[in-house]
């Protein structure tokens, strides 16, 4: 069993940030761990690129 299918999100999935300091932002996960997700914040860093970090599974919840 992959680790996708044992937290229930996708590559590609929209998240909610529940905890810490993006709390209420969705995000869009890119890599999934094995306790843990890769996303894509909805901001750009200064060099113009998307802003992305790791955030753990209890820190979210799946919208989409």
């Amino acid at each position: 069993m992959s680790d996708e299918q044992l937290m229930g999100v996708e590559v590609g999935d929209i998240i909610q940030i529940n905890k810490g300091s993006e709390k209420g932002q969705t995000a869009k996960v890119i890599a999934v761990y094995t306790n843990s997700v890769a996303i894509e914040l909805n901001r750009k860093e200064d060099n113009g690129k998307p802003a992305r970090t790791v955030i753990n599974k209890s820190k979210f919840t799946v919208k989409s």
